[in-house]
Parts: C-alpha cells; sequence; structure tokens
C-alpha cells in the first residue's frame, strides 16, 4: 500500500520540475542563440505580429510585392534548430521529470517509513 503523502508528492515534483526546466531550457535557448526558443507560444506570437506588419502595409498602401516580402522569421530558421528544440523539450525534460519524480519517491519512502525500533540491550 503505497503513502498518501507520496502520491501526492510526487506528481507535484514532476510539475515542478518540468515547469523549472522548461524555464531553464527557454534561458539556455536564448544565452546560445541570442533569440527567443522556438515554442509554441513564440511561433503564435511571430505569426500575429507578421500578420499586423502585412494589414499596416496594405493600409499604408504598399504594392503587393513588398507585403509579400514580408515573412515570418519562424519559416527562416533551419531544421536543426527545430529538431534540436524539440529534443531539448521532449526528451530531456522528460528525463528531468522522471528523475525529479523518482527521486521524490524515495525521499518521502524514506522520511515517512516506519522502523521498528533497534533492539538494543
Amino acid at each position: 500500500m503505497t503513502n498518501p503523502l507520496v502520491k501526492i508528492a510526487v506528481p507535484l515534483a514532476g510539475v515542478a520540475a518540468a515547469v523549472i526546466g522548461n524555464k531553464v531550457a527557454e534561458a539556455g535557448w536564448g544565452a546560445v542563440f541570442g533569440e527567443d526558443a522556438p515554442t509554441e507560444k513564440t511561433v503564435k506570437n511571430s505569426q500575429k505580429d507578421v500578420k499586423k506588419q502585412r494589414k499596416q502595409a496594405k493600409k499604408d498602401g504598399q504594392p503587393k510585392p513588398e507585403i509579400e516580402a514580408i515573412r515570418d522569421p519562424a519559416e527562416d530558421q533551419p531544421i536543426w534548430k527545430a529538431l534540436l528544440w524539440t529534443l531539448i523539450s521532449g526528451v530531456v525534460l522528460q528525463g528531468i521529470k522522471l528523475a525529479a519524480e523518482r527521486g521524490t519517491r524515495k525521499g518521502v519512502d524514506s522520511l515517512t517509513y516506519r522502523r521498528p525500533r533497534s533492539n538494543r540491550g
């Protein structure tokens, strides 16, 4: 029978590790490449910005070729960067989450496990 504290602590540790790991991965990506990590959120924001720029260009009366020349910088990203981010955000973060859950399970089990008193004397 599993200890109720273990049932509570393990998922919380997994969520905390995932959130912290994701923030660390994004910060590391920014430090290494000098740009935002290609997360879903940044890609959507980039698409919105490009759409606004095209709309503003239409309002300003720019010719059609200039409007079509406005491109999303996320589309020009090399494929290896997308694959690297997929690897980091998937495999590595899942490994961190799993390690945190296992460590928490062991730690909470050892803290809450009742041991018999030592038989002295």
